[in-house]
C-alpha cells in the first residue's frame, strides 16, 4: 500500500522559476498570488470606501460583456457568449494575476543541456471525461481538443515499465528512510524494513490482509449512513482497533482530493477513494448521494487518467485563446497548443473584438439605474499601472472567488453575501522540480514516492507525455521535471473552513527558503543512498502557492444540508440585472469541467435564446450519468 492516493487531481496556483544557489531577491519568491497582484483586492477589502473614492479614467467604449476572471470558466464563457449572441460583439476579459489561464497555471523551464521543458504549475488533469455533462464535453469539442488523442498519440502509457521504474517506495522522514518494495512483495516482507513498531506493523498487516466486516450488525443504506457520520481516522481507530501509529500512515492520504486528512474526511469518501478496511463489509457497488462530489467521482469514475496537456490544463486555457483570438495562440491542431509562443502583450489590442487585461482587479460593479431594467453596468478596476479604471457593459460574467463577489457591489440581499461568503478555499503549494537528469530515480527503480509523515504529501515524476516539439524523455540522463504537492491545512480535527483558514495564514507565513530547504531534504534523504547530488542534479525549482486554493465542496458530517439541500451555491450563483456568475465556486466542485458548466450556465442566462448543451445541475459530475 501507498501512504498517499495517486498523484492529486486539483487545482493548483502560482510559479516562479528560481535557479538554485541564485541570490534570491526580496520579496520575489513566489508570483501569482503575490502581494503586488493582491494588493488591490486587499485595499477594498479593508477600506472600501477609499476605493470607491478613487479617481476613475473612465473608458470610452461600451463592451457587449465584460468577463471578470480569465481562468477556464472565464475563457469559455467569453468563447460561448461570442458564439451564441447572433451578432459580432466586443469582449473584455480582466483578470488580476499575470497570466491568462487562472488556476490552469504553466511552468516553463529550459535546462542547462538547452532543452525547453513545460510543466503544470496549476490546473492539473481532465478527469473522468466519461462523466461530464454534454455542455462540458461540447466545450472542449468545440475548441478542437480529442480526447481520444491522449490514449492513442499523447500518454506514453508503458514509460514508466520501460524505463525500469516499477518499485513502489515510502519516506519515513523523521527516520530519514527509504523502503522500497518490489511488485507483489507482501507487506509481512516490506514492514519490517520500517521505523514502524511491531504493534504497528501487526495492525496494518491486519487491515491489509483478509477482508473483514468489523461491522456486521449494519449492512446497505444503514452502513453507508454510518460511515457517512464518521471520519475514516474514526473508522481505523474504533470498529478496525488500529493502534493510532499505524493510522497516522494515512493521515495525509485523502488530502489530494478532499483538501482535509484522514481526521475530517467521512469513512465513506474514504471508501470511494479506494482506501483499506471496507472489502469485508456489506456495502454494495453502487454509488452514494451522501458521497462529496469528489467521491462521487472517484466511486463512478473509470476512465483511465491520461488526459494531460505537458502544461496540465494550461494548454486548455490555451485552447479557448485560440478559439477567441487565433493569432495568440500559432499553429494549428493539439501538438502546437503547449508549445506556441504566446505573446501577453497583444492580449489587450485595441482593435481586437477580444481583448485580455491581466493585473487588472475588479473592485466595484454597479448598475447604471435600477437593476432590473438598466441597460448597462459599470465595473471599476485597478489596472496594472495602479490606475483606477471603469469599464461598461451590456452584459457581465463574473468568473471569480464568490468571496470577493461579495464585495463588489452593495445591489445583493444579505442572503446572496452570506451564501457567497461560504466559499472558503483550501491552501495549498506545488512545487516543479527541474532535474538534469533522474539515474538516481532509475537505480531505485521509482516514479513515485510516498511520504507518511512528510512535508511534502505528492512526490512524483511528470506525466509521460509527448506533445509536438515537447518530446517526454526516453534517457535517465535526459533533463526532467519533478512535482510536489502539500494541501496547507493543520489535519487537526476540525471542520474544513476552519482548517482552511488556520493553513492559509500559515503557508503565507512561510518563506521561500523553507520550501527549498524542504524539497532538498527530502531528495537527498530518500535518494542520495541512489547517487542523488544536489549540486550536480537540481537545476531549478518553481514554487506555485496558493493560498486560497481548492474550491471548497460540500461534504458530509460538515454539511448536513448535503445532498438534499438547500446548497449555499445555488443561492450564491444567482445573477442579477446584466450580471451572471461562472467560476468554479458557484459549482462548489474544483474541477475543470464544472469550470465549463457554471460558464455553460452564466451563459445561458445572459442570452436565454441560446440553445446551449445541458450542464450539470448539482456538485460534482453529471447525476444522470452516475445513476443519482
Amino acid at each position: 500500500m501507498s501512504s498517499s492516493p495517486a498523484i492529486t487531481r486539483r487545482d493548483f496556483l502560482e510559479g516562479f522559476a528560481l535557479t538554485l544557489g541564485a541570490p534570491l531577491p526580496a520579496l520575489a519568491a513566489f508570483a501569482g498570488q503575490t502581494d503586488a497582484t493582491a494588493a488591490a483586492a486587499h485595499a477594498h477589502r479593508d477600506a472600501p470606501g477609499v476605493a470607491r473614492d478613487a479617481v476613475v479614467e473612465r473608458d470610452d467604449a461600451v463592451e457587449d460583456l465584460v468577463v471578470v476572471g480569465a481562468g477556464l470558466s472565464g475563457l469559455t464563457a467569453a468563447w460561448l457568449y461570442r458564439q451564441h449572441a447572433g451578432r459580432p460583439v466586443r469582449i473584455l476579459l480582466l483578470d488580476a494575476l499575470d497570466e491568462v489561464g487562472g488556476h490552469a497555471r504553466r511552468n516553463e523551464f529550459v535546462s542547462r543541456s538547452g532543452k525547453r521543458l513545460v510543466g503544470y504549475g496549476g490546473s492539473q488533469s481532465l478527469d473522468t471525461p466519461g462523466l461530464w455533462s454534454p455542455a462540458a464535453t461540447s466545450v472542449l469539442a468545440g475548441v478542437g481538443i480529442d480526447l481520444a488523442r491522449f490514449k492513442s498519440e499523447f500518454f506514453d502509457a508503458g514509460w514508466r515499465e520501460r524505463m525500469g521504474l516499477t518499485q513502489r517506495a515510502d519516506y519515513f522522514a523523521a527516520a530519514n528512510r527509504l523502503v522500497r518494495r518490489a511488485p507483489g512483495e507482501a507487506p509481512a516482507e516490506w514492514l519490517p524494513r520500517t521505523p514502524l513498531s511491531a504493534v504497528a506493523q501487526a495492525g496494518l498487516q491486519r487491515l491489509w490482509g483478509t477482508p473483514v466486516n468489523v461491522l456486521p450488525a449494519l449492512r446497505g443504506g444503514p452502513l453507508r449512513v454510518r460511515l457517512a457520520a464518521m471520519s475514516y481516522r474514526s473508522f481505523l481507530l474504533g470498529p478496525w482497533r488500529l493502534p493510532a501509529e499505524a493510522v497516522d500512515f494515512y493521515a495525509h492520504a485523502t488530502a489530494g482530493y478532499f483538501g482535509v486528512g484522514i481526521e475530517a474526511t467521512t469513512a465513506l469518501d474514504a471508501w470511494a477513494a479506494g482506501l483499506p478496511g471496507f472489502g469485508g463489509l456489506a456495502l454494495g457497488d453502487g454509488v452514494d448521494a451522501r458521497l462529496s462530489p469528489s467521491g462521487r467521482q472517484l466511486k463512478a469514475g473509470e476512465d483511465d487518467y491520461v488526459y494531460h496537456f505537458p502544461d496540465g490544463n494550461h494548454g486548455v486555457a490555451r485552447a479557448l485563446l485560440r478559439a477567441l483570438r487565433p493569432e495568440l495562440v500559432p499553429g494549428q491542431g493539439m501538438e502546437t497548443l503547449s508549445s506556441a509562443a504566446v505573446d501577453p502583450a497583444r492580449f489587450d489590442d485595441p482593435g481586437a473584438a477580444v481583448r485580455l487585461r491581466l493585473r487588472s482587479t475588479v473592485t466595484g460593479l454597479r448598475h447604471l439605474g435600477p437593476p432590473r431594467s438598466a441597460d448597462l453596468a459599470e465595473l471599476r478596476y485597478t489596472d496594472a499601472a495602479g490606475r483606477t479604471r471603469a469599464v461598461r457593459a451590456r452584459h457581465v460574467v463574473l468568473a471569480c472567488w464568490h468571496r470577493a463577489i461579495a464585495r463588489l457591489t452593495d445591489e445583493l440581499p444579505a442572503a446572496q453575501v452570506k451564501a457567497l461568503q461560504d466559499q472558503v478555499k483550501v491552501p495549498l503549494v506545488y512545487a516543479t522540480v527541474l532535474l538534469n537528469n533522474w539515474r538516481a530515480w532509475q537505480r531505485a527503480g521509482l516514479a513515485a514516492i510516498g511520504t507518511p509523515d512528510g512535508f511534502w504529501q505528492d512526490v512524483a515524476l511528470d506525466f509521460p507525455v509527448s506533445l509536438g516539439e515537447l518530446k517526454f524523455p526516453q534517457s535517465a540522463d535526459e533533463p526532467i521535471l519533478l512535482h510536489l504537492g502539500r494541501v496547507c491545512v493543520p489535519f487537526d480535527g476540525r471542520d474544513p473552513r476552519t482548517q482552511s483558514a488556520a493553513g492559509r495564514r500559515d503557508l503565507l507565513a512561510m518563506p521561500f527558503e523553507r520550501f527549498e530547504r524542504e524539497t532538498v531534504a527530502l531528495l537527498e534523504g530518500a535518494l542520495g543512498a541512489y547517487g542523488f547530488d544536489t549540486a550536480r542534479d537540481l537545476e531549478a525549482l518553481t514554487v506555485n502557492r496558493w493560498a486560497h486554493g481548492y474550491t471548497y465542496e460540500y461534504m458530509r458530517p460538515w454539511d448536513r444540508y448535503w445532498p438534499a439541500g438547500p446548497l449555499p451555491a445555488f443561492t450564491a450563483r444567482r445573477g442579477w440585472g446584466r450580471v451572471a456568475i461562472a467560476g468554479s465556486d458557484s459549482g462548489a466542485f474544483a474541477y475543470a469541467h464544472s469550470a465549463f458548466d457554471q460558464a455553460t450556465r452564466a451563459v445561458q442566462e445572459l442570452l436565454p435564446q441560446a440553445r446551449l448543451p445541458a450542464w450539470a445541475t448539482v456538485p460534482g459530475p453529471d447525476p444522470k450519468t452516475i445513476g443519482l
